[in-house]
Formats: C-alpha cells, sequence, structure tokens
C-alpha cells in the first residue's frame, strides 16, 4: 500500500455489494495512470467504497476521470465535509459548507441523504432537522421543485460525507454502463 501524504476522504464511491475490492482496484490503476496517489478504503459487503487523497489534487477533475473511464461503481461523489453521524453536527457542517463556498445567499436547495447503519434514525428527519435549521439562519430554502443546488447526505455508520453541488453537476456523477 503506498502512503499518500496528508489524506482525508475525498471521494464517495457507491457499487455493488461485494464488488468493493474490484472498485478500489479500478481507483488506483485509473489514478496512477493520471499520476495521482490515492488510498482507497473498502467496506466489504457495505457496497461503497471511500477514496482518500491529498488537498493539491482537484476533486472533480478526479471524479470526472473516474466516471470517464468507466470505474466498476454507480455513483462518484465528491465529498465537501466529514463530521460524526449525529442532527447537531451534520446540521453545523452543513451550515459550514455554504457558508465556506461563498456563494450568494439564501441558496435554493434540496436535500437527498442515503444512510448507512443506525447512528441515525431515519433520513427524512435529519433533512427536516437541517433544512430548518439553514432557513432558521435566513442561508438556504428548501425547494423540491425549483432548486439550484443538492445538499448530499451519505451516513455511514458514525460518520457522515456531505457535498453541496449545482444540480447540473449530479449527471457529471452518475457512471454509466457500457
Amino acid at each position: 500500500m503506498m502512503y499518500v501524504k496528508s489524506t482525508e476522504p475525498r471521494v464517495f464511491i457507491t457499487c455493488g455489494v461485494g464488488k468493493e475490492k474490484f472498485v478500489c482496484d479500478d481507483v488506483k490503476n485509473i489514478l496512477f495512470s493520471v499520476g495521482v496517489d490515492v488510498e482507497c478504503r473498502s467496506f466489504d459487503g457495505r457496497g461503497f467504497v471511500v477514496i482518500y487523497f491529498g488537498d493539491d489534487v482537484d476533486v472533480i477533475k478526479v471524479v470526472r476521470i473516474l466516471v470517464s473511464r468507466y470505474v466498476r461503481g454507480y455513483w462518484v461523489i465528491p465529498i465537501d465535509m466529514v463530521c460524526r453521524s449525529s442532527y447537531e453536527e451534520v446540521s453545523k457542517c452543513a451550515i459550514e459548507i455554504i457558508l465556506l463556498k461563498g456563494l450568494d445567499l439564501p441558496l435554493r436547495l434540496v436535500g437527498v441523504c442515503r444512510k448507512r447503519g443506525f447512528a441515525i434514525d431515519s433520513c427524512s428527519n435529519l433533512l427536516r432537522y437541517v433544512g430548518e435549521k439553514l432557513e432558521s439562519l435566513g442561508i438556504a430554502v428548501v425547494d423540491f421543485k425549483d432548486y439550484d443546488y443538492v445538499l448530499r447526505i451519505e451516513v455511514v455508520y458514525e460518520d457522515t460525507f456531505l457535498s453541496l453541488y449545482r444540480k447540473e453537476q449530479e449527471t457529471l456523477f452518475r457512471v454509466q454502463r457500457r
């Protein structure tokens, strides 16, 4: 295994259960060919992997490379922030992401959530809680039909991965089958 300097979780890839090792092999081979050192954490039998690499690499560029080279996953999702899986922590991270991106406020957004494990009782309750916090601070308006941004929340046991991106970018993250 290669040592990757100052790594943090940067990309979340969903895949078929039992295919995690294959996805990690694909990721390592694809990114090695373009000169990006990565560490891939496989969650065997869980249907996802997490890719780690340093801050000096453009995450969107890596996502585009992986999707264009048909990595054996379904979704290749960039990670903006990681926090503990609790309602309060997730809402704090969502607020921080929005403010750090320096976007015109209030954002019109929709939340998308998927949970694995039992750290959070329900995605709909979590999305309602986070949406109410964002709206009460006046930094976002939750709109299910006319939104510009997607706040993606992936609850993975005790960790939660959050991403904020324009709705047009969602199609970039889906791996098309050949």
